[in-house]
């Protein structure tokens, strides 16, 4: 990781070290990932969702999340100082695809859980291409149809 991965003031060698183990740690589980290539992912994926989904990719939706995923288990093993610099840049696409998402509901109406990563409990406000025969059951109430996007 170099400074630009963090675009901040000069790390230290903790801090890359920190990086270095998260990247280490998760790739048995997510493949080789580096910090800055899951926030990228995760900000184009904010990004798509924004513009609207195509449900051509509805039963890949989830995998679709995983970027956010490993940025959630990678969080606690990077540095204060690494969280501290990319903390805004993360919370703004946080912000951004809770907008464009809304959340989903248990067949019982309680708030669906998934191991407490809520952005597995939202889904697309917007989608459009082919609409399959039905949506997901959580998704309710059904999103916007946006025909022709």
């Amino acid at each position: 990781m170099g400074n630009s991965e963090v675009n901040g003031p000069e790390l230290t060698a903790d801090d890359y070290a920190s990086v270095h183990s998260a990247m280490q740690s998760l790739s048995d589980k997510y493949g080789t990932c580096t910090l800055n290539e899951a926030l990228t992912r995760w900000r184009l994926t904010v990004i798509g969702i924004e513009d609207c989904f195509d449900t051509e990719w509805i039963w890949e939706y989830h995998h679709e999340l995983v970027c956010r995923d490993w940025l959630h288990e990678a969080w606690p093993l990077l540095t204060a100082r690494v969280r501290e610099l990319r903390q805004e840049f993360l919370g703004e696409w946080d912000r951004r695809f809770a907008a464009a998402t809304l959340p989903m509901r248990r067949v019982d109406g309680s708030p669906s859980t998934r191991e407490g990563r809520w952005w597995h409990n939202r889904y697309p406000r917007r989608i459009t291409g082919e609409l399959p025969h039905d949506l997901p059951s959580s998704w309710s109430p059904a999103p916007i149809y946006a025909e022709g996007d």
